[in-house]
């Protein structure tokens, strides 16, 4: 752990008084570095080193992403950087990437500060939706909702260093409903270390609104808890000939808002959180595109209150151990899948510890370069918003996928299931999602973007059980 810690402080010192070469501008958005810090399986590699290719499950609320992305938190893919490693993919004929840089007359290119781009954007958004409050009692209602995104990207010959924020705010012509804010802020970097190790940093801050209908939330709140996380993590990786190594480092701060109830605050501060884990990756290059792996991963969560209103305590450590596989033959198929077993102890014997098996997926399938399939699956351990339960064990499936129509015109789709269940009740909250969207680029600067979503969600607590239909359009502005 020493070595680590050392190794990283080591790695920091230098990129901070090293020089930073700047490279050519590029048309495309240079890849960020994603990875979700409280389950950083979500990061996606392949067996190319150099061209990690990275899945982000976190927030999210474009309507209009760029083709790399989907939104609400659907899947996000980097756009390919290596070459066909499959023989039988390199010898398939291709047609001109419609998104490749300086083919592309419609994506922005940003503002050049020193050697940074910056692309700032916003977007303005009209509609429709069935349920504005996101209830079992929720009404219809318009909504106007305002939107930016801002990037900021160093343009190096080495290293890499990001800034993002984006965020939403809705408003509703029912005015018994509460605006929904989200932000999201994001910085990331990497630093290049000798013989193609790479150590990745990234630290950001996601505000959201809970549901009213949360199992163990207050019942009837005018104005739910807001949810503040701060995340931080730090990857390291590279191989030693055919072994590939990679160890993670994160953390996790959940800190929740009083909510309000006839006037009266309603305290939540014994929801309070913190979450810290490691993660250590051992892998063997088989052939260019096949890499088994085994993986384990320690974690804790601490309460800031030791014990809750019934005076139990809620503290706890996890274990996880995956083996899997890592497939890259870029771009056609690129991904990686896992299976595993997790197991979580907590401090207070009143709560029995419990064992549960993981599946971890990430997959990317162009059959075309005009089409692009994405398949991302999770599993997490959470903890219980109901006092009454230890935990919530939470499966996430998520497939989405985007077709070029014409290079400036683009049709999306997605599908999502996300079973949340609380140990030691038979108690879940299930939701079901699906979508399709449109992306008509009228020029760098404008694009013409459209939504219509369906979602039902299936509520633990009694009663608490609503569908929602959201149609939107909307006009995104962009450098």
């Amino acid at each position: 752990m020493r070595l680590f810690v050392r190794l990283l402080a080591s790695a920091a010192l230098l990129v901070a008084l090293g020089p930073m070469p700047a490279a050519r501008a590029q048309q495309v958005d240079a890849p960020p570095i994603w990875f979700d810090t409280e389950d950083d399986f979500s990061q996606l590699r392949g067996t190319d080193r150099g061209a990690p290719v990275e899945i982000d499950s976190g927030p999210g609320s474009d309507v209009a992403a760029p083709p790399d992305e989907t939104e609400d938190g659907r899947p996000l893919r980097v756009a390919p950087q290596a070459t066909i490693t499959d023989a039988e993919a390199a010898a398939r004929p291709r047609a001109p990437n419609p998104n490749a840089s300086g083919e592309n007359a419609f994506e922005p290119l940003g503002i050049r500060l020193g050697s940074f781009i910056l692309k700032p954007a916003i977007e303005f958004r009209t509609g429709y939706t069935s349920n504005a409050a996101g209830s079992s009692t929720g009404g219809p209602s318009g909504v106007l909702t305002v939107a930016p995104d801002v990037t900021l990207q160093s343009d190096w010959s080495e290293h890499e260093l990001g800034f993002r924020l984006k965020g939403a705010y809705d408003y509703y012509t029912d005015t018994s409903v509460a605006a929904s804010p989200n932000l999201y802020v994001e910085t990331n970097g990497r630093i290049d270390l000798p013989s193609d190790w790479a150590l990745r940093l990234k630290a950001d801050y996601n505000y959201d609104k809970e549901s009213v209908d949360v199992l163990g939330s207050p019942v009837d709140a005018d104005n739910p808890s807001g949810v503040n996380r701060f995340d931080a993590g730090a990857t390291l990786d590279g191989d030693m000939g055919r072994v590939l190594f990679e160890l993670r480092g994160t953390a996790t701060r959940m800190s929740y808002e009083d909510a309000e109830i006839a006037g009266q605050l309603v305290g939540q501060s014994y929801r309070d959180n913190d979450f810290i884990g490691g993660a250590a990756r051992i892998g063997y290059q088989v052939t260019p595109a096949i890499a088994p792996f085994v993986e384990t991963q320690l974690t804790t969560r601490l309460f800031s209150q030791p014990t809750d209103s019934l005076g139990y305590n809620r503290n706890s450590n996890g274990i996880t151990i995956r083996g899997g596989l890592q497939y890259s033959a870029d771009p056609i198929l690129k991904g990686e899948v896992a299976v595993g077993w997790h197991r979580e102890n907590y401090v207070d014997a009143a709560y029995p510890s419990f064992d549960a098996p993981t599946i971890d997926a990430s997959l990317i399938w162009s059959p075309s370069v005009l089409t692009q399939v994405t398949f991302l699956a999770s599993t997490s351990v959470q903890p219980a918003d109901d006092i009454t339960a230890s935990s919530t064990l939470v499966y996430d499936l998520a497939l989405s996928a985007q077709h070029y129509i014409r290079r400036n015109f683009t049709l999306e789709g997605d599908l999502g299931w996300r079973r949340e269940h609380y140990i030691g009740t038979d108690l879940s909250d299930i939701t079901y999602e699906a979508g399709i969207g449109a992306t008509w680029k009228l020029s760098r600067e404008a694009w013409l973007v459209g939504r219509l979503s369906q979602e039902y969600y299936v509520s633990a607590a009694q009663g608490g059980d609503y569908p929602t239909t959201t149609a939107t359009i909307g006009l995104r502005l962009q450098r």
